[in-house]
């Protein structure tokens, strides 16, 4: 009993450890396809991005991310293809 309670404990600090983040990022000035390609494009090259939707309607990008990356890393990505990013919150649940 001892033995699964330990393991039980184990299995949800290795959860917590290597949970993924969601965040929410508005980026104005994105205006046309080529726009969100090249936001998601650099944002993916972030290590420890996961995931990257950009979207035109919005101007948002929503993003999966894993413990290898940080917030201010996504920004600087984003100021490298000549736009400003910033958060609009972190949210376990916004819609992929």
């Amino acid at each position: 009993m001892v033995f699964i309670r330990k393991f039980i404990i184990l299995i949800i600090l290795i959860n917590f450890l290597f949970a993924e983040k969601i965040y929410e990022i508005k980026v104005d000035g994105m205006h046309c396809p080529l726009c969100t390609a090249m936001v998601r494009g650099a944002i993916l090259k972030v290590d420890g991005a996961v995931e990257a939707r950009a979207t035109l309607n919005d101007k948002k990008v929503k993003i999966i991310t894993n413990e290898g990356a940080t917030k201010q890393s996504l920004l600087d990505v984003i100021k490298t293809t000549g736009y400003e990013g910033k958060f609009i919150e972190d949210n376990q649940s916004i819609d992929f």
